[in-house]
């Protein structure tokens, strides 16, 4: 029996995140965890923790947006960051956005490698197109570094132009 790779998902936008669970569910390849609200999705991060929360968790992938009623420091992306870094034996949770906001300097922070080390930036109208081609490199290549960069690199050909 094998286990299918866990894929934590949490936005406030319910009609998203059953969007998004459908698109992933409809693979086959991945298990996913839909939360509505920061506690329950914090709550899904402890309960897939290893080693008492030193080890990196066994979530696969998380996949989230922006909270437009906080402050960019107090988004779910940065308290996920602050919890990893609190043990250098554990490594960053690979996190694709799905938002509508897409102010420049959020998008550079949560694409930047020592802040949000977000894998990739997609709005709510257009995911469908790329989810699945980029959880398969994310979660099966481990290509979350690599995305990393490829998207810092287009953000930075957007903001020339």
């Amino acid at each position: 029996m094998s286990f299918k790779p866990v894929i934590l998902i949490y936005d406030l936008d319910n009609k998203l995140v059953d969007e998004i669970a459908a698109e992933i569910g409809a693979t086959g390849l991945y298990t996913s965890i839909n939360t509505y609200n920061e506690s329950n999705a914090m709550d899904a991060i402890r309960q897939y923790d290893r080693g008492f929360g030193f080890l990196t968790n066994k979530l696969s992938c998380v996949i989230t947006g922006w909270n437009n009623y906080k402050k960019p420091r107090d988004q779910f992306l940065y308290r996920l960051r602050a919890v990893e870094k609190s043990s250098p034996l554990r490594s960053s949770t690979p996190v694709i956005l799905v938002s509508e906001d897409h102010r420049a300097d959020l998008k550079k922070r949560a694409l930047d490698p020592a802040d949000g080390a977000a894998c990739a930036y997609l709005h709510p109208d257009n995911f469908r197109e790329a989810l699945t081609d980029l959880l398969h490199k994310v979660v099966f290549q481990k290509g979350a570094a690599e995305l990393n960069r490829q998207a810092r690199e287009d953000l930075e050909k957007e903001t020339a132009d």
